[in-house]
């Protein structure tokens, strides 16, 4: 595992991108299921709202939105930003690397150096841990997280596993070198032998896509899609979820030198309610400490922690000078998992834009 404690990064502010207005669960289901296989689908979840790019807006064109509104809501100077960091699935190209474009389209200068990496729900605590590595480092003063994905593109409107849970979405985040003494903790961790409980069999070098691998089949559970959809094992990814997380939350505090108790808020990627509603009581967790948003954007992939800190920024404030012990964990395809604790005083800018 991979285990990092600093005081050296603070997080200076976020931006949440949807594409356009939301679009009703009922409405999206409908051509192809009936009301009350919808209800009883939905209601465990606790979706109403999914958000749909359309054919022209790639994960870039999101994040790169979310990106500029940031940097100028901060007041930060683009040649003063030394890393960019671009995660996702769903890229503009198989090459050149879309992080390059974005810094460019940006306007960020050309010692900026630039990531792209190939993550989905743990990705903004593996990329908050690459940046806080970058910062303590002395690589740089301050760096850019950006995450997006257009996922649904390759989600079976007929699959009722996951067309009820995938969001379309983007986000950016600020790290800068921290002046104060609040320390930030990390553990992340990884398992390729699930790789197979998330996954788009088709379309890459393993299994090219033609004419047989895009045609939808019946699975036997009432879903139909073809090899180029996404296909998710929801017993297999439930299982790995509520065993390792809790786990996570317990190493992390001993990390983070804290008890479970002392948390004030458990930002959890939203994978689903009664995921997380599980994973709360197996780690002994209060729910009354873990937030919940699915409701309002569905799964929107890695950038469902954003999100959660935007919807959360007037009351992460509170608590004068010491702030709020908050613990976010990002947990799924991969498999891969991992964890942030940090001593939490607010931000400089948050906002939640739609474009």
């Amino acid at each position: 595992m991979a285990r990092l404690t600093t005081d050296k990064i603070s997080l200076a502010g976020v931006c949440c991108a949807l594409p356009g207005e939301g679009h009703n669960i009922f409405d999206i289901g409908r051509p192809y299921f009936d009301e009350e296989t919808i209800r009883k689908t939905t209601s465990p979840i606790g979706v109403e709202t999914l958000f749909r790019a359309p054919d022209d807006m790639t994960a870039s064109d999101i994040c790169y939105k979310a990106a500029d509104r940031l940097i100028d809501g901060l007041g930060w100077e683009r040649g003063e930003i030394g890393a960019l960091i671009f995660i996702t699935q769903t890229p503009d190209y198989r090459m050149p690397a879309t992080s390059c474009i974005l810094a460019d389209r940006l306007g960020l200068p050309e010692g900026c150096v630039t990531f792209d990496i190939n993550l989905g729900c743990s990705a903004f605590v593996n990329g908050y841990f690459l940046a806080a590595n970058l910062i303590a480092a002395g690589s740089c003063d301050k760096a850019l997280l950006l995450i997006g994905d257009t996922l649904r593109e390759y989600v079976s409107p007929e699959d009722k596993g996951l067309t009820f849970i995938i969001s379309d979405g983007g986000s950016a985040t600020a790290f800068e070198r921290s002046s104060e003494s609040r320390p930030t903790s990390f553990l992340m961790k990884s398992d390729g032998s699930g790789y197979g409980n998330l996954i788009i069999p088709a379309g890459a070098s393993r299994m090219p896509s033609d004419s047989g691998t895009c045609v939808p089949t019946d699975d036997g559970s009432g879903s139909r899609r073809s090899e180029d959809d996404m296909y998710m094992d929801g017993m297999g990814v439930f299982t790995f979820a509520v065993k390792q997380v809790p786990l996570l939350i317990g190493e992390l505090a001993e990390c983070h030198g804290i008890s479970k108790d002392a948390v004030d808020l458990y930002l959890f990627h939203q994978a689903n309610a009664y995921m997380l509603k599980y994973i709360a009581k197996r780690a002994g967790v209060p729910m009354d400490k873990v937030m919940i948003n699915i409701n309002k954007y569905g799964n929107t992939n890695g950038s469902t922690i954003p999100f959660l800190l935007a919807d959360l920024s007037s009351e992460l404030s509170l608590g004068g000078s010491g702030g709020k012990e908050i613990m976010m964990a990002g947990f799924g395809v991969g498999l891969s998992w991992g964890g942030v604790c940090m001593n939490f005083g607010g931000m400089d800018f948050a906002e939640i834009i739609n474009v």
